[in-house]
């Protein structure tokens, strides 16, 4: 049996509101690695991971990207064990305030990052859901020093 079978608080709403919030992020952090991988980086910095929040919240995923998205989201909440996969961190100091960071690559998606990164403040959320991910996003971005 798996946890939220078990645990009969989670009402189907709030099931299907945590399937989306973690398929968005899911499909973010895809996002983020394109990114580092067009910078030619190492290591997925936190300018990486926001600029791949912003892409999400700003871009629909296509039909075919959702499905596969909330397939792995249901993966990640209905798995039996938890094995996680190791990844390397890197704590970033909180100096002082500085723009996020952007690759030069010129690809659909690098571009289209950079068109949201600068049309970031004026994006309007269409339903709650978007809403408080751009105010976590802006939430983020002030407590590491980013400006957007």
């Amino acid at each position: 049996m798996n946890n939220l079978e078990e645990d009969k608080t989670i009402t189907e709403q709030q099931e299907i509101i945590l399937k989306s919030v973690l398929a968005n992020n899911i499909s973010a952090m895809k996002i983020s690695k394109i990114l580092r991988e067009h910078s030619q980086n190492d290591i997925l910095t936190t300018d990486m991971v926001v600029s791949g929040l912003i892409y999400r919240l700003m871009i629909p995923m296509e039909e075919d990207e959702l499905k596969r998205s909330i397939d792995e989201a249901e993966s990640v909440l209905y798995a039996e064990s938890s094995d996680e996969e190791e990844i390397e961190t890197v704590d970033e100091p909180l100096n002082e305030k500085r723009n996020i960071k952007y690759n030069s690559c010129n690809c659909d998606v690098c571009m289209q990052t950079r068109l949201c990164l600068i049309n970031f403040k004026d994006f309007i959320p269409k339903d709650p859901l978007a809403n408080i991910v751009k105010n976590s996003i802006c939430e983020t971005c002030e407590t590491y020093n980013l400006i957007l």
